[in-house]
């Protein structure tokens, strides 16, 4: 069910994926995001503890539909109301229980509302798709991002790429968001990689030394 889920994304974003054509960082796919945070979800779900049931099902088909709205341009939308849209038109050919559609569609128009990490209210479920969605281009990914970004810039240099590393994926270091306790340990891995990068890449440019 998810890879045919995947692929009427994929094709619905290779149509019309507006965010990656006006994008001065065309290697970032929507799609290709969208995938990640859907394993994402799916690492954080496995093997879970959590103190309630989840419905995990839910979670990660609005994985796969979370960001598919950059399709559409419409104005005075956003993306996450124009992923609910085409989710609901999905629906419309396939038969999923109207209460669970609900839920889903609320999961989705949801999941950008990043201050909802903090409500005790919120469900385990949207938590869960939060969580996924910030976990993605961190750490790892994030460094790559780094240094593709200063690659298609005129004027290219190690200490460009550095500067660009520590005023963005850095960032990672500052606070730990997750409310999950796998979210909060897979971000602390990601927290010591970057420092340790950061570090690492310090000594091999040698800017504690003097000239």
């Amino acid at each position: 069910m998810y890879d045919s889920i995947f692929k009427y994304v994929k094709k619905a974003l290779a149509d019309n994926d507006y965010a990656t054509k006006n994008s001065p960082l065309p290697f970032r796919k929507r799609s290709e995001h969208i995938w990640r945070v859907y394993n994402w979800a799916k690492r954080l779900l496995k093997g879970n503890t959590f103190e309630i049931d989840i419905d995990e099902e839910s979670v990660l088909i609005a994985a796969l539909f979370h960001d598919v709205g950059y399709c559409i341009q419409l104005e005075d939308t956003n993306h996450a109301e124009n992923s609910e849209m085409v989710f609901r038109k999905y629906t419309y050919e396939m038969s999923i229980d109207a209460e669970r559609v609900e839920f889903i569609s609320f999961l989705i128009r949801n999941h950008s509302n990043k201050d909802l990490l903090n409500n005790t209210n919120t469900p385990i479920e949207l938590i869960v798709l939060i969580e996924a969605d910030l976990l993605d281009e961190l750490g790892a990914l994030s460094i790559l991002w780094d240094c593709m970004s200063e690659g298609v810039q005129s004027a290219q240099s190690y200490m460009n790429a550095y500067e660009h590393i520590k005023a963005y994926s850095s960032k990672i270091t500052e606070s730990n968001p997750m409310k999950t306790q796998k979210a909060k340990e897979i971000w602390k891995d990601k927290q010591k990689l970057v420092c340790e990068f950061v570090n690492h890449l310090v000594i091999d440019l040698a800017l504690n030394e003097q000239w």
